[in-house]
């Protein structure tokens, strides 16, 4: 009998510790927050904040090319054959307008001056013989015919020697000197525009024929951006809107430009459309002609709920932020909050939707790990 007994207090006691360890396990759940001690939010500059509104803008990319204007680039030739007898210019060298760039001679710069010369006697002959003529038809003494072929001959060498003039006047001689006799041994050939000389094409000696190419200048204050837009996007494209464009493809650092003309035929090799854009503030940039850019052509801008994409964690091809929920002395209790993101723009990313809270981590949160 009091073995009987000994064993039901034996059992009756097992029951007994197997309810208090059940009890003990519901009694403490797990936590569903993440927690973060405020030594670790100072140590890391972490900082809660909420979503605010940005200017987000859909964009158009483009390649394109650094081109002066038509204006800003100039082509120098000679306007009558003749040997280059000096050079005042070299690759680039900075070159005023109206400098002096070659000097230039030959028999025939020197046989204009004579023909030149030799008009100006001819004309006044021609002249004085149409106006005799003139005066003797009033008086019905001279015969109709005769008038006519002074008049004839007198307009005629008129127009060659007005030809003549012409042509002395824009090598910048002074006519009224080859009048009187007085020839110029050569001539200077002039800078149309200011500018960098990009070439030289000639030597001391050399005969040129008015068709060469012996320099160029260009002005780089009159560059532009040559663009290339894809067929696609050129419904987007208007004049007038923002362009912002890097070089070398640096995007960190980026320029302003408008643009100002868009094309007007395609490309059929590389299905594009060539548009081109007025650069501002140019005297913050350095750029060389033919130098590649990059960029954005903003088609439309508006305001949205945005925060920094380094808020952001991902997990399973979800985003999520960190929200903050609570604090005791030491902590801060944050949790998971799923958020739908839209376009990303100078390291923000769009919210598509109000998040539930409004008070996440916006910094310091690429240390914390989330399953």
């Amino acid at each position: 009998m009091k073995l009987n007994l000994i064993l039901i207090l034996f059992i009756f006691s097992v029951l007994l510790f197997s309810c208090k360890n059940k009890i003990v396990e519901v009694a403490e759940p797990e936590t569903e927050f993440i927690e973060i001690t405020k030594a670790q939010f100072n140590a890391e500059n972490m900082e809660f904040g909420e979503p605010s509104l940005s200017s987000f803008s859909d964009w158009v990319h483009f390649t394109g090319t650094v081109i002066p204007s038509v204006n800003g680039q100039a082509q120098i030739s000679l306007q009558t054959q003749g040997i280059i007898t000096r050079i005042n210019c070299k690759p680039g060298q900075f070159i005023a307008k109206g400098a002096t760039l070659f000097e230039v001679s030959g028999n025939e710069f020197i046989d204009m001056q004579k023909d030149f010369a030799e008009s100006v006697a001819l004309h006044q002959r021609l002249k004085s013989e149409y106006e005799r003529q003139k005066e003797l038809n009033d008086e019905n003494i001279g015969t109709k015919k005769e008038l006519i072929l002074a008049e004839s001959l007198f307009n005629g060498e008129k127009a060659k020697l007005n030809a003549l003039k012409i042509k002395l006047e824009k090598l910048g001689l002074d006519v009224a000197k080859i009048e009187q006799g007085t020839f110029y041994l050569s001539y200077s050939i002039a800078a149309p525009i200011k500018g960098y000389v990009t070439k030289v094409a000639a030597t001391i000696g050399q005969y040129i024929e008015p068709q060469q190419t012996i320099a160029e200048i260009i002005d780089n204050d009159s560059f532009q951006l040559l663009l290339s837009v894809f067929e696609k996007d050129i419904n987007k494209v208007k004049v007038g809107q923002v362009v912002d464009f890097y070089l070398s493809g640096n995007k960190n650092e980026k320029y302003p430009a408008k643009l100002i003309s868009t094309g007007k035929i395609i490309n059929s090799n590389t299905k594009s459309i060539d548009c081109f854009a007025e650069i501002q503030n140019f005297e913050n940039i350095q750029l060389v002609s033919n130098q590649f850019v990059e960029g954005e052509i903003i088609v439309a801008s508006d305001s949205v709920l945005s925060i920094p994409e380094s808020a952001v964690l991902k997990s399973e091809n979800e985003s999520y932020v960190l929200s903050f929920e609570k604090e005791s002395d030491e902590l801060f209790y944050l949790s998971k909050l799923k958020i739908t993101t839209g376009r990303k723009n100078n390291g923000l990313v769009e919210l598509t939707e109000i998040p539930d809270s409004k008070k996440i981590l916006l910094k310091g949160v690429y240390n914390i790990q989330i399953e």
